[in-house]
C-alpha cells in the first residue's frame, strides 16, 4: 500500500514537471537563499529537481537500512509457512505427533497464528492429549470477535467428538444466542441435544435447522419423526403421554413410526387400550406390518374390539401375512383356538417369520402338541440367527387339534 502511494506521488510529480516545462522554459523563476554568510541562487526547477533526488536518496538509505530486516522477516514467513505445509500434510495422513510438532513451530514463527494453533489443537485432540488442546486453544484466542467465536465453535466440536456433551452444551447455545443462523452451530447444537436425550428443546431448533438448510427434506422429515418418538418413549405417566401427543402435528401423529412408539409407551404404563384409535388412524393412512402386529396384542383390555377391526382389514387384505398372524394371536387369546390356528398356519405359509413360529409354538404347547411346538420354537431360533427354517412335522400344519 505504502509501496503503491510512493509510486503514484512520483507519478504525479513527473506529470505537473511535463505540464510546467513549457512555462518553466520560457520564464524559469529565480530563488534566492540567504542563510548567514552563504547565499544560494538558483531557478525554481533546478530546485525543485535537487529537493526530488535529495527525496529518493533519503529513501534509498532508508530501504537499504531495511533490507536485512524484510529478508530476514520473509526467511521467518517462508520458514513458518513450511511447517505449517508439513503439519496439515501430517495432519491429513493421520500422523498426529508429526502434525502437532510441525504446527506448533509453525505458529512460533507467524505473527498471526490464529488458524495453526486451531490446526495443532486438533492435532493434540486426536492424541487424547486433552491439555495440549486447552493450551492451542487457549493460544488460538488472541482476541474477541470473530477469533473468539471460531476457538469456541472448535472447543464444542472436539468435546462434542469425544462424548463430553454436557460440557459442550453451554458452548454451543452461547455461540447459537450470539450467531443464531450459523449451519455449524446449528448442526452441533441438534447433534448434541439428540445425544443428550433433550428431546424439547431439539424440537424447538427444527425450524430454524430448516431455515438455515443445515439438512436436506429428507434428513429433517427423519429427525422430526425421531424427536417425536423419543418424546412419547420418555413419558412417565399417562397423563404425559397425552399431553406429547397433542402437542404433534397432525400429520406427524400419522406416522407408523410414531403411532407405534404412542402404542409401546401406552402398553408399558398399562393403559393398552389408548393405542386403539391411534393404530387404527395410522394404519388407514399408511399399511405397516410391524404395526398391525402391535394392534394383534392379546393382552388389552379391547382385544375383541381389535379383534373384529383385523377381520374387517381381512376382507381388504387376504394374503397379508402380518395380519393372519395379530388375527391367529388375538384368536387365541379369546380361546377361539381353531380360528387361531388357521390363522398362524396361513401366516407361516405366505411369509414364515420368527414371530410366527414363536405364536405357533405357543399355540400347539398350550394344547398339548409339544414335539411339533419343539420345532417351531427350533424355527423361531434359526430365523432369529439369519438361517432359514426347517420343514415342520406334517402333523403341525394341520388346522385342528388332533
Amino acid at each position: 500500500m505504502k509501496r503503491s502511494f510512493l509510486l503514484l506521488l512520483l507519478l504525479a510529480l513527473l506529470l505537473a514537471a511535463a505540464w510546467l516545462a513549457p512555462a518553466f522554459k520560457t520564464d524559469p523563476g529565480h530563488v534566492l537563499i540567504n542563510f548567514g554568510e552563504w547565499t544560494v541562487e538558483t531557478s525554481v526547477l533546478v530546485l525543485a529537481t535537487a529537493f526530488l533526488v535529495l527525496w529518493l536518496l533519503v529513501q534509498l538509505v532508508f530501504w537499504l537500512w531495511r533490507m536485512p530486516v524484510i529478508a530476514a522477516r520473509r526467511m521467518h514467513e517462508q520458514q513458518a509457512y513450511k511447517q505449517l505445509e508439513k503439519g496439515l500434510l501430517a495432519l491429513t495422513e493421520g500422523d498426529w505427533g508429526a502434525a502437532e510438532k510441525a504446527l506448533e513451530k509453525s505458529a512460533s514463527k507467524q505473527g498471526k497464528a490464529t488458524a495453526h494453533y486451531l490446526a495443532a489443537a486438533q492435532a493434540a485432540d486426536s492424541q487424547d492429549a486433552p491439555e495440549r488442546r486447552e493450551y492451542y486453544l487457549e493460544q488460538a484466542d488472541s482476541g474477541g470477535g470473530k477469533k473468539r467465536f471460531l476457538v469456541e465453535l472448535t472447543r464444542a466440536r472436539m468435546l462434542l467428538a469425544n462424548g463430553n456433551r454436557v460440557t459442550a452444551l453451554p458452548i454451543l447455545q452461547d455461540l447459537h444466542a450470539r450467531r443464531r443462523k450459523h449451519p455449524q452451530v446449528l448442526e452441533l447444537l441438534s447433534r448434541c441435544y439428540r445425544e443428550l436425550g433433550e428431546w424439547d428443546e431439539l424440537q424447538a431448533l427444527l425450524p430454524a435447522l430448516r431455515k438455515a438448510d443445515v439438512l436436506d427434506d429428507d434428513q429433517l422429515k427423519a429427525l422430526r419423526e425421531e424427536t417425536a418418538v423419543s418424546k412419547l418413549k420418555s413419558v412417565n405417566s399417562a397423563e404425559d403421554l397425552k399431553a406429547a401427543w397433542k402437542k404433534l402435528p397432525k400429520a406427524m401423529r400419522l406416522h407408523n413410526a410414531v403411532a407405534e412408539a404412542y402404542a409401546v409407551t401406552a402398553s408399558g404404563l398399562e393403559q393398552a387400550e389408548l393405542a386403539e384409535p391411534v393404530i387404527t388412524a395410522s394404519l388407514k393412512d399408511h399399511w405397516s406390518p410391524s404395526l398391525v402386529l402391535r394392534y394383534g396384542d392379546p393382552s388389552t383390555q379391547d382385544s375383541q374390539k381389535r379383534l373384529k377391526q383385523c377381520e374387517k382389514w381381512l376382507k381388504q387384505r387376504p394374503e397379508d401375512a402380518a395380519l393372519h398372524l395379530a388375527l391367529g394371536r388375538l384368536c387365541a387369546g379369546e380361546s377361539l383356538w381353531g380360528k387361531a390356528r388357521e390363522h398362524m398356519v396361513r401366516s407361516l405359509e405366505i411369509e414364515p417369520s420368527s414371530l410366527g413360529y414363536d405364536a405357533f409354538g405357543q399355540l400347539l404347547e398350550h394344547q398339548g402338541e409339544m414335539e411339533p411346538a419343539m420345532a417351531c420354537f427350533r424355527n423361531a431360533l434359526r430365523m432369529n440367527q439369519g438361517q432359514p427354517p426347517e420343514p415342520l412335522p406334517t402333523d403341525a400344519a394341520r388346522l385342528t387339534a388332533p
